[in-house]
């Protein structure tokens, strides 16, 4: 009896391991940025608070996908501003995926780095800070999709 039980746990054991270390493979797999650039193209409205501050703010942004660069149009205030945002990772060994921009506004060059997830439609939605070197209070932004 305490053979069977043994071998039981020892096949236990393995399953889960190569469970664990496919799982740990996946992670390390680079993301599909292609299918990302043409899932996140669209329009979008956007929710803002200014870093180190509490006014607020709204605007409307769009992401195209255009030769392999996801290309970002923000207006915010009547004024536009182009850029170019690119995949990276964040938190070390986790490796969150994260969406990188470099934009103009209020005047200033801020940084800004963004999560996303799917809406309940599995269309994504983004949320982020922006921020400058010195800032106390990071700048916060949301972008909702616009449903055509």
């Amino acid at each position: 009896m305490h053979g069977r039980i043994s071998v039981f746990l020892a096949i236990v054991a393995m399953l889960l391991f190569s469970g664990f270390a496919r799982c740990d493979d996946a992670d390390r797999k680079p993301l599909d940025e292609e299918s990302l650039r043409s899932y996140m193209a669209g329009e979008y409205d956007l929710i803002g608070r200014k870093a180190d501050s509490t006014s607020t703010y709204d605007g409307h942004v769009t992401l195209r996908d255009e030769g392999g660069v996801l290309q970002v149009t923000r207006t915010v205030g009547g004024k536009t501003d182009k850029c170019d945002a690119r995949f990276d990772t964040v938190a070390g060994t986790d490796r969150i995926p994260v969406l990188r921009m470099h934009v103009r506004f209020d005047g200033k060059e801020y940084d800004a780095t963004y999560r996303w997830q799917s809406d309940p439609d599995n269309y994504p939605r983004f949320t982020g800070y922006l921020y400058v070197s010195g800032t106390k209070s990071p700048g916060l932004e949301a972008l909702f999709p616009i449903h055509k």
